[in-house]
């Protein structure tokens, strides 16, 4: 997308409600992950490399984290005099209160910029992907909406984002479900919409003017019989997080090198907010296996099957299984974790042991003394 095609939209508190766990201080996109990212890195990153020089960053609430971590978008390349990267919060009690009347609230924003499309982005589903090769498929097609979907197996939508697709050879949609019939394999649209501007306002005024709030019901079912829809099939790396167990889930599989390879390109980086920290230090009595350890840690205990975020300290004789442990938490001596998501800046006194397991992992809430 070098020539600027395309107006990115990126949803910082997507699907938050399922999260009200890791939400209660921050969006969504806040949240951290694999260590040193955060959610909302992934979307960004793919529309720098995709060539994306106008992003607006949509935030409801609890943005003041996210402000601090995507500043001037320079991590991204996004710091310009031109278009580049905007913090858009609401400005009335109700402006956000669905994704229709989010939109049409944003009509200023959208509407000013020169851009053909809009790429629609939600900041929870984990993914890398070059959003050149849609705007092609789109072109190519001619289409008017072209949703990008994984094929998996579905019980539940979570949020107003998603839908469950049927298209035929030509990649041209069918079909328009608001939840899944069954549980078989089907195609999940993971969020990622590319709309041509003008039907995208054109539907959301006439659902504003009728009252109509669904973003899947009343704009997009109704566009299959006035528009060109088309489907795009991602078959990347690609996490939707919808809960605090497939959270952690995510986290545990990124350990694992050959999905980290997938998701982590290195001709298609993920960018990220970066701290200036020293070197991990690790004790002459610690033990660390199969784990990714974030710089600025003090490692003195066993670490195993674990992801440890920046400036954390973990204790003589502590020991720390398939956890979690976001940045600046300070676990003491003697102390044992088992199958935790311990949110940041947490002391974990010296001795404590605490368990989860691994269908239902315990979480330890940001700023708590244990």
């Amino acid at each position: 997308m070098a020539n600027n095609k395309a107006l990115g939209l990126i949803f910082a508190n997507s699907n938050e409600k399922h999260l009200p766990e890791l939400t209660a201080y921050r969006t969504t996109g806040s949240i951290p992950f694999g260590g040193k990212y955060r959610m909302i890195d992934f979307p960004l990153s793919n529309m720098s490399n995709s060539g994306v020089n106008n992003v607006g960053i949509v935030a409801k609430s609890n943005f003041m984290s996210l402000m601090d971590h995507v500043g001037s978008g320079s991590a991204w390349d996004l710091a310009r005099r031109r278009s580049g990267l905007s913090i858009l919060p609401p400005y009335g009690e109700h402006s956000f209160a669905s994704l229709v009347e989010t939109i049409f609230n944003l009509h200023g924003y959208i509407e000013h910029g020169d851009e053909d499309y809009v790429l629609i982005a939600p900041s929870d589903c984990v993914h890398n992907m070059d959003y050149g090769k849609v705007l092609r498929f789109a072109e190519k097609n001619r289409a008017d909406i072209t949703f990008v979907y994984t094929k998996r197996v579905v019980k539940e939508i979570t949020d107003d984002f998603r839908c469950i697709l049927e298209a035929d050879d030509d990649g041209k949609v069918t079909k328009i479900m608001a939840s899944p019939v069954d549980d078989s394999v089907c195609c999940l649209d993971i969020g990622v919409m590319l709309m041509k501007k003008n039907v995208l306002m054109a539907m959301i005024r006439q659902a504003m003017s009728e009252s109509k709030y669904s973003f899947v019901r009343d704009v997009l079912q109704r566009a299959l019989d006035r528009h060109r829809v088309y489907a795009y099939e991602f078959t990347g790396y690609c996490e939707i997080i919808g809960s605090i167990k497939e959270y952690y889930d995510a986290n545990m599989r990124i350990m694992n090198r050959d999905t980290r390879y997938k998701l982590f390109d290195y001709q298609r980086p993920i960018y990220t907010k970066v701290r200036d920290d020293a070197p991990s230090r690790y004790g002459l009595n610690c033990s660390v296996k199969d784990s990714l350890i974030a710089q600025g840690c003090v490692i003195n205990g066993i670490v195993e099957n674990s992801i440890i975020s920046k400036g954390v300290y973990i204790g003589h004789d502590t020991v720390i299984k398939n956890c979690i442990i976001m940045q600046d938490s300070i676990i003491g001596d003697k102390a044992e974790l088992i199958n935790l998501v311990v949110d940041k800046d947490v002391n974990v006194s010296r001795g404590s042991k605490l368990q989860g397991t691994r269908n239902y992992p315990m979480y330890i809430a940001k700023k708590s003394i244990v």
